[in-house]
């Protein structure tokens, strides 16, 4: 038998979200409004440990149209992704990044809403 490729596409966008607090984190384990920088830094270092973990940081004042970072696991290591909103939808980019990268995202995200470098990210690929 032969190995088919499977085609991917990046033209996919998913419905914007609403935050309605200043910020939440959600994991498999938990959704927290308003979460201390502690709180979110907690759940990371238990996404690095757990392959099968996510995090995900919302805010309601989306810089630059970045309404979220989220990071998991992958088989080469961490991987960031943005929510970008764009008009009435949002994509997602991706980058892959070490655990303190990560970390660095995820603190600035906190602090202020904004992500250096987004250039840095690329669309991010879903089979068809």
């Amino acid at each position: 038998m032969q190995n088919e490729k499977q085609e991917t596409t990046t033209d996919i966008t998913f419905r914007k979200l609403i935050c309605n607090e200043n910020r939440t984190v959600r994991t498999q384990e938990i959704e927290k409004n308003n979460p201390s920088w502690d709180m979110v830094e907690d759940c990371l270092w238990n996404m690095f440990e757990d392959d099968n973990e996510f995090v995900v940081l919302t805010v309601s004042n989306a810089c630059d149209n970045i309404r979220y970072v989220q990071a998991a696991q992958f088989t080469h290591g961490i991987i960031v992704q943005l929510g970008i909103e764009e008009g009435n939808d949002t994509r997602l980019v991706e980058k892959p990044c070490t655990e303190n990268q990560c970390r660095d995202i995820f603190h600035e995200f906190y602090q202020s809403s904004h992500v250096q470098n987004v250039e840095e990210y690329q669309p991010v690929a879903f089979y068809k």
